[in-house]
């Protein structure tokens, strides 16, 4: 159960860990017995059982597996989108404006939802539970599944325990993590120009090469491919209507999945 409770943490649902571990447990049962019913009465015992199972499993693991998905999505952007917040915190810092203000000033005005919902919850905290600023951070970090916003605010915590400057610490900081971003920025850019050739290669030259190729050999007859028979045009068709969107397709995920720094 511990488990489940740091993915129920760190996924920042709405709602409380009781209701998350009942669902848990009602939900499988609920589906499995709908759809073990309806599996009785279409295909008798075996395929009412069969269907039952299936349905509790799966809904089980969607009920895992969409916190899952919202602990990437809150980690993707923290470490994504965090840095950016921090230029906005530094001047407020540097104003002589007190941390827990600034914090909550920031929630206001924050444009990425998950970062914005995270520090408002720090800040209602600190309003409504009395907790100092750093106390607060504090907590914030050890429920966000992202290493860059945790280790931002320890830097934070502790600079606010020796010192009034926060914003030079921060300012230190901010500037490591553009100069981060901007290496990432240039490894992305050389990747980049290497998938670009292996994409002009396997999606424009070979189907020419292949085209050119059926055409000059299409007066010898079939084309023998793996021991079977293919004429030409059809050869031609396929890799125009098949292999071409298929490869575009893969190509397009791959530079979509690449692109976030």
């Amino acid at each position: 159960m511990r488990l489940f409770y740091e993915l129920y943490r760190q996924s920042g649902l709405a709602f409380s860990y009781r209701r998350y571990t009942a669902a848990l447990v009602a939900a499988p049962l609920g589906a499995g017995a709908a759809a073990g019913v309806a599996g009785l009465l279409l295909l008798g015992p075996s395929g009412g059982a069969a269907f039952g199972a299936i349905a509790a499993l799966l809904t089980f693991a969607g009920l895992v597996l969409y916190p899952v998905h919202l602990v990437t999505a809150r980690r993707s952007h923290f470490e994504n989108n965090f840095v950016y917040t921090l230029g906005v915190l530094l001047p407020l810092l540097a104003a002589g404006v007190p941390l827990g203000r600034a914090v909550t000033r920031l929630a206001e005005v924050e444009e990425d939802k998950y970062i914005a919902r995270e520090l408002a919850l720090a800040a209602r905290e600190m309003v409504v539970m009395g907790a100092t600023p750093e106390e607060a951070l504090q907590n914030s970090a050890e429920r966000t599944p992202s290493p860059t916003y945790r280790e931002t605010v320890e830097v934070l915590t502790k600079a606010a325990r020796i010192t009034q400057r926060i914003d030079i610490v921060l300012l230190a900081r901010l500037d490591w993590a553009l100069r981060t971003k901007q290496v990432k920025a240039q490894s992305l850019v050389r990747s980049l120009s290497l998938m670009f050739e292996i994409f002009v290669v396997a999606v424009i030259l070979l189907p020419l090469m292949v085209y050119i190729v059926a055409l000059s050999f299409s007066p010898l007859g079939n084309l023998e491919v793996g021991g079977l028979g293919i004429d030409p045009l059809t050869l031609m068709i396929l890799m125009g209507l098949v292999y071409t969107p298929i490869v575009g397709i893969v190509f397009y995920l791959i530079f979509d999945s690449m692109t976030n720094i």
